[in-house]
Order: structure tokens, then sequence, then C-alpha cells
């Protein structure tokens, strides 16, 4: 999706970080339209689980070093308790794009390129 020149900050974060802060701006009206919006779904949902859940092992990772305790609040552990969530983001947006294939289908695939077998020898 085309970004808007005049984004701002928490608008460009939530789009780097959520499918339907972007899918938002998609009507789904028709048919036709939803089916777009799962198309979108169908190749983009990976991406943003992804991003969660690195977010989330990072979480982790920093808590469990030697600076987490730079993250202790009392005897809360705040990065610890942050993990779970991002972590739930993660699989709530690859539960999306299995959803999302299921009504749009699955992606199209290219079809097979001949190889050069003078170029591509060992």
């Amino acid at each position: 999706m085309p970004r808007r020149a005049s984004a701002s900050l928490a608008d460009t974060i939530l789009s780097y970080l959520l499918a339907p802060w972007c899918l938002r701006a998609m009507p789904r009206a028709t048919p036709e339209q939803r089916l777009a919006r799962a198309v979108w779904c169908r190749d983009h949902c990976a991406t943003f689980a992804g991003r969660w859940i690195l977010v989330a092992f990072g979480l982790w990772l920093v808590q469990i070093s030697p600076l987490g305790f730079l993250f202790v609040w009392g005897p809360v552990p705040v990065l610890a308790l942050l993990f779970p969530l991002a972590f739930i983001l993660g699989i709530a947006h690859l539960v999306a794009q299995i959803v999302a294939q299921k009504r749009a289908g699955p992606p199209p695939i290219d079809p097979p390129v001949e190889r050069d077998e003078e170029r591509h020898r060992d």
C-alpha cells in the first residue's frame, strides 16, 4: 500500500506492525473487495507474524540477559510479561493468513524455468 507523505511516526510504526492497520484503508463492501483484502492478507500477514515473533523473542532475550534487571518493576519482570502478548499477536497474524488463504486460494506459482546446463555445471 502506498504511504502517505504526511504519515505520523505512530501511523508508520502501527502500519509496520499490524496488518489490520494497513487493511483499514481497503474497502470491503463488495465480494471483489473482500477477495482483494484476503489476497493482500494472504501475501503479507506472514511478514507481520515474523516481526511480532522476533519482537517477542527479543523481549525475552533482553529480559533474561544481564540487562534484564533494568526492566524489573518491583518483583515483576516487565519484558517477560510483554513476551506472551507479542507472541500471541504473531500467532494471530499467522491465523489470519491461513484464514485468508482459505478464502483467496493458494498464491500463484511461477512455471518452472529451463536451466542452462552449461552455465550451472559444478
